[in-house]
């Protein structure tokens, strides 16, 4: 069987590395090309993985006219021009989350996607945590009964110092929109990097769509950033559920002996799930490192993702997490925003 040809846009994302790694880790793919508009960046990343590294994007595509698909590691602001891009070129699209920060914008992707017969899948690796993939079944046979609700958190250390970019307005969320009126804050902090993650979670365990949404937001923990740092979000799903999901940017660099979380607390009529994804893990305490950490050992999500992506392409199957999926959690996460700015909670769809 043919080797899939694949190449990575940009190590902009604290992820890029690991989908790199992914990469030259597949039996079935083969790893040709790595573009980035960061030249330093994307010359590293050359010599790294032994991979030709383009300047030029329309040299990328020129020279490799049998690429089979492109995962999209960049700033979420570049996001909706390289999947144009990409998809013009008739390639397929494996793409960082959020999908994009402009409801438009996914529709002329989506529709473009079906008119070029090509994929797009967004990266919610959550979908592909063995974890997760137990609860979600246990909740489909019925275990716990009727679905009540679900608390999520998605807790994390600050990334603006792997990649100062996610606390930058215009990269991050792709323009200066003040949070909400006086406050002095801008979009695109922890409510664009971690709320789609838990909702799409919520959208994909209840198989339902949300129709309100209501935020709020606290004081930064962190006070020299421009975007927010921590919210609260709770939303009714159409089937009945009620959900919440918390975030935050709230672990302390270089004390916490992790990242952070994905936990779920599913509670239906007949039981309950309390789901923590990445306590799968090894306690080190080491005098050199001055800390006690915690060494995550459970299922290799991205290296499960990719996989089933270039398997979906050769299948010519939608891929588990779709476009489609990318947008309506994009909605929660753009309905998010616009209840924090006025007070009031936001009924969806978006106009």
């Amino acid at each position: 069987m043919r080797k899939l040809k694949a190449a990575l846009l940009s190590f902009a994302h604290v992820h890029a590395s690991s989908y790199a790694r992914v990469l030259k880790e597949l039996e079935n793919v083969d790893f040709v090309a790595i573009w980035d508009d960061n030249e330093a960046r994307g010359k590293k990343a050359e010599e790294q993985y032994k991979v030709r590294y383009y300047r030029s994007l329309e040299d990328l595509f020129k020279l490799n006219r049998d690429l089979d698909f492109v995962i999209i590691a960049s700033e979420n602001a570049k996001h909706y021009e390289l999947v144009k891009y990409s998809l013009e070129n008739d390639v397929h699209v494996l793409v960082e989350k959020p999908f994009t920060t402009r409801l438009d914008h996914a529709d002329e992707l989506i529709r473009l996607s079906r008119n070029k017969g090509r994929y797009v899948g967004v990266c919610f690796v959550m979908r592909y945590h063995s974890a997760v993939l137990q609860a979600k079944g246990m909740v489909d046979k019925g275990e716990i009964g009727e679905l009540v609700s679900i608390t999520t958190t998605n807790h994390g250390t600050c990334p603006y110092k792997a990649a100062h970019w996610f606390v930058e307005p215009e990269l991050s969320y792709g323009a200066r929109i003040p949070l909400k009126p006086g406050d002095g804050r801008f979009r695109g902090g922890s409510v664009t990097d971690h709320t789609v993650h838990c909702a799409d979670l919520l959208r994909w365990i209840t198989g339902s769509e949300a129709y309100e949404v209501f935020a709020e937001v606290g004081e930064n923990i962190r006070g020299d950033l421009e975007v927010e740092d921590n919210a609260l979000i709770l939303i009714k799903f159409r089937n009945g559920v009620q959900a919440s999901i918390d975030c935050s940017w709230s672990r302390p660099e270089g004390v916490y002996p992790t990242w952070g979380d994905v936990n779920l607390y599913i509670l239906g009529t007949g039981g309950v799930i309390e789901l923590e994804s990445f306590n799968q893990q090894i306690s080190l305490a080491s005098w050199t490192r001055g800390k006690l950490e915690y060494i995550y050992w459970g299922p290799d999500v991205d290296f499960i993702m990719i996989g089933d992506f270039a398997e979906a392409i050769t299948s010519d199957r939608e891929p588990r997490a779709t476009a489609f999926d990318g947008r309506q959690a994009s909605e929660i996460m753009l309905a998010a925003y616009e209840s924090i700015s006025t007070g009031k909670p936001v009924r969806l769809p978006l106009t």
